[in-house]
């Protein structure tokens, strides 16, 4: 069945995009993994993360979780549901991004309908078509075309099509995986902060943060981004254990953005958190003068917090 399900053509043109129901009463477990739920409202992004988030009072493992040269990225659609709006309904899935083998207990999670997943796949087989073309992608289907067998199938198909972007290193680093897998939730939280909703921003924050430490070279600038400003929002909340814990994980890498004009304010800041934690806080206090002494001027920094507001978000390495 799932070959009937993919196509490498752009066919079915009088389907609709997105995968709309006449029934929506889809709720049954296929395989016992992939969960199948009814019809419910869609809800903002910061309904569908928060359950997974570690910073709205439940404890996680702290910290960077170390790679291992034997871990694999692994892409995998837990759940499957129908969600109405005020003109359709659609499928929803959601992914969990994991290291694999062992436990993963920081897993990155995304919520993406149809219409996402064939957007991605149709700009990069544009982009790379020597490398798409023969890839096979799940069909539009044809309004009330649906059953619980063709979701769980397709939802195969999206692992694999993940799976293999993920595999190939054009794929990987594009611009056009990067605004699929996270970067629409980081413009959700910077315009959540401006609206001072510095919680709701944090708990997409974390979960950006689960993603690109998986998918993204260790160091890399987006990764330190996603982290300076989450510290900056926890710390806004009076958040101080998790402000500090992530000022820590960010530090790690700010050898390699010491010239970025985020790595001044986030160790001014993180003095004061290591402080709040009662953590010794003199190779910080060393550090900052070391960077005073290569010409930074500490005493008139932004916050933090001022300054990934008030700059273009996300914010590009110098």
């Amino acid at each position: 069945m799932l070959r009937r399900l993919l196509t490498n053509e752009d066919d079915d043109k009088s389907s609709s995009i997105d995968e709309e129901f006449e029934d929506s009463s889809v709720s049954e477990i296929v395989g016992g993994k992939l969960s199948f739920n009814e019809t419910e409202n869609a809800s903002s992004s910061v309904d569908k993360y928060r359950s997974w988030s570690g910073i709205s009072g439940t404890e996680i493992s702290s910290g960077l979780s170390p790679r291992k040269s034997s871990q694999r990225v692994a892409f995998e659609i837990v759940s499957a549901k129908t969600n109405s709006d005020s003109k359709k309904k659609f499928v929803s899935y959601t992914v969990l991004i994991k290291r694999s083998p062992g436990l993963e207990t920081q897993p990155g999670v995304l919520e993406r309908r149809y219409s996402d997943f064939l957007s991605l796949y149709q700009t990069l087989k544009k982009l790379y078509p020597m490398l798409l073309n023969s890839f096979p992608f799940p069909k539009k289907a044809i309004l009330g075309n649906f059953t619980a067998d063709i979701i769980a199938e397709r939802s195969v198909a999206f692992q694999h099509f993940l799976a293999y972007a993920y595999s190939v290193k054009e794929l990987r680093q594009s611009a056009e995986l990067a605004e699929f897998l996270y970067n629409r939730e980081i413009q959700e939280a910077h315009a959540m902060m401006k609206l001072a909703q510095f919680e709701d921003s944090a708990v997409l924050l974390e979960n950006v943060y689960f993603i690109q430490e998986k998918i993204l070279d260790e160091g890399h600038f987006s990764t330190y981004y996603t982290l300076c400003v989450l510290v900056a929002c926890l710390n806004a909340v009076d958040n101080v254990a998790e402000a500090q814990k992530y000022a820590e994980i960010a530090l790690s890498f700010a050898a390699e953005h010491e010239k970025n004009v985020l790595t001044a304010p986030l160790m001014v800041l993180a003095v004061r958190l290591w402080w709040a934690v009662g953590k010794d806080k003199k190779i910080l206090e060393r550090r900052l003068q070391e960077l005073k002494q290569s010409g930074t001027n500490i005493d008139k920094q932004p916050t933090l917090l001022e300054l990934v507001l008030h700059r273009e978000c996300p914010l590009k390495p110098i």
